[in-house]
This record gives C-alpha cells, structure tokens and sequence, in this order.
C-alpha cells in the first residue's frame, strides 16, 4: 500500500479509527493492530502472559510492562474523566476493562521473543508502521468471535483498496500534508496501479494444526475491484 504520497498515512490512520470507534465497539469487540512487514521477524506467536512478565515498547512510549503499562492508562483515563467533569470514564478508555482480573494477558509475539502488540491496549513501537512503509502485516483480536475478526478485516481491506485508489489519482508531494489541486495523474513516487494485493494467512495451534486460513474462498464477500489476493 503506498502509505509515502502526502496525506496517504494520516488518511489511512484516520480510517483505522473511525473502525475501531464503530465496527470494533471502541475495541471493546475487536482491536486492530498494523504492523511494518519488513520490521516483522517470524513466525508469529498469539501467547498469554502475566501482566508482570509481558513487556512491550507501547507507541510512544518506552518499554515496561503491562502492569506497568496499564496503571499508565488507567490514570490517563481518570485525569481525562476529571477534566471532562464525567460520571464514567470516557468510551475511548472502556476497553482497558476487558483485562480487568485477568491472570494473563494476550499478545503476539515475534521470533526473538519481541512482544509486538497487547491487544486491546496497543501494538509495538518496534513494528509502527511509517510513510515508508509499503507491506503492511494486518492483525484483528476479538473477546467476542473469530467472525467479528472476519468483518472487521473485510471492512479494513475494502477501506484500503478505497485509499490506494485515491491516493494514485490524486497527486500529492510525498512531504506535502496537504491536497493537491493538481489534477489527478499518477503519484510522485512512480506508483501507476492502485491494486492492493492481500497475501493469505494461516492461523496453526501449537500441535501445527490449521485453525484459521484469511482470507479464505468465503471471505471478502463484497465485490472489490483494484485487489489481487494471493492464494
């Protein structure tokens, strides 16, 4: 995905919210995470850790812990309630609940051990994704169904496809934070396809059976132009 001309990053950041803020229930049903493929080291683990032993670099922070981490969040979310003079914690901060009492905490693991995202809380600095950026490694949890994970990676994807369309028929400097008004034409980095091209992964458990295959023949419902899935 070029992620490089103008506004392309902030646009598709933008996008994830507006998921995570409908679709994802403000990730108390599901969270996505977007990681850079080239800082990816596999294969990739889905582990349960103690809070004490999970540590992570949250974005824009340093490394620490979950328990750590948490307390952070949990705080930032009791000053913002204070400042906006609200009964409850804002919805933004309702997923930190979902751990509440939990003896482990979810995460994804690279193959040096690196923790690279906590669902629901964040994902790792150490993967972030940058206007440099151009595979992207897309990851979506779910507390509720493996189905919901499903819905929100179409509706991702299908997002994607819009963006990359758009970005190739608006010209923008790849240092500009505006639009364009030039009329529409190729990007600056040389790009002149707007097809997006999904690579299908597969989900084993621990015994390397197959748990899960996206997308699969049944996924992506929708009928998306512009996008090539490699089987």
């Amino acid at each position: 995905m070029n992620l490089h001309a103008g506004n392309a990053l902030k646009r598709f950041l933008v996008a994830q919210t507006k998921l995570h803020d409908d679709l994802c229930g403000k990730r108390t049903t599901a969270t996505i995470a977007t990681h850079d493929m080239q800082l990816l080291k596999g294969p990739l683990i889905y582990d349960a850790r103690p809070p004490k032993q999970l540590k992570i670099i949250p974005l824009g922070r340093k490394e620490m812990t979950a328990v750590e981490l948490m307390r952070q969040l949990q705080l930032e979310a009791e000053d913002q309630r204070k400042q906006r003079k609200r009964q409850n914690v804002s919805g933004l901060h309702k997923y930190l609940q979902l751990l509440d009492g939990k003896e482990l905490y979810p995460c994804l693991v690279d193959a040096e051990d690196h923790v690279i995202s906590f669902p629901p809380i964040t994902n790792s600095e150490k993967t972030k994704i940058r206007k440099t950026t151009k595979e992207l490694f897309l990851e979506v949890t779910s507390s509720t169904s493996l189905q919901i994970c499903k819905d929100v990676m179409d509706a991702l994807i299908v997002k994607m496809v819009e963006l990359n369309k758009f970005t190739l028929e608006h010209k923008e400097d790849s240092g500009s934070e505006g639009e364009s008004d030039n009329p529409p034409g190729p990007t600056s980095d040389g790009t002149t396809s707007a097809e997006l091209v999904i690579q299908q992964v597969r989900t084993m458990d621990p015994e390397g059976n197959l748990k899960v295959v996206y997308p699969s023949k049944t996924d992506l419902c929708t009928d998306v132009g512009n996008l090539n899935v490699i089987w």
